[in-house]
């Protein structure tokens, strides 16, 4: 890759972050999930998809069994793509144990954050690898944070010998 090219990625990579964080801090103040989800309507998410995966959502912060939720997100026919892996992602669990609430709002974030400038893209196929890199994150996040605290920063940070 050329430096000029890899000069122009950056910046709009960082111009993307900056915007996405900006957006995310917008529905954050207007307190609903469902305004999250509203945004994934333009990566192909139906209203029946915003509508099930929010109860996916009650039955995930609440500690439920989510498994029933989940196939019926899976199995219905014309249910969008990223419907589908949110509901995969909050099935499969978080890594430990970290709430399925945290792993379905990671998934959620990453789907919409990576489609808003999706760099020339297809919006839907962003916001499914969003998702996914949004849930392992949040999965992972608490989990790691238990290692740090446990072998302290300076260690994890350090070099592996």
């Amino acid at each position: 890759m050329s430096t000029s090219s890899a000069e122009d990625i950056s910046r709009r990579v960082g111009e993307a972050f900056g915007f996405d964080q900006g957006m995310v801090f917008e529905d954050l103040q207007l307190t609903r999930l469902h305004y999250h989800l509203l945004r994934l309507t333009t990566a192909g998410l139906s209203e029946g998809d915003v509508a099930e995966l929010r109860e996916l959502a009650r039955l995930a912060f609440e500690n439920s069994n989510v498994d029933a939720q989940c196939d019926r997100i899976r199995d219905r026919d014309g249910a969008s793509a990223v419907a589908v892996t949110i509901a995969s992602i909050v099935r499969g669990g978080g890594i430990g144990d970290t709430p399925r609430g945290q792993v379905m709002l990671g998934a959620v974030l990453g789907a919409y954050a990576s489609m808003l400038d999706t760099l020339d893209r297809d919006r839907s196929t962003m916001a499914v690898l969003g998702a996914i890199g949004g849930g392992l994150a949040a999965s992972a996040m608490p989990v790691i944070q238990e290692r740090i605290d446990v072998v302290g920063l300076a260690e994890y940070l350090s070099k592996a010998e």
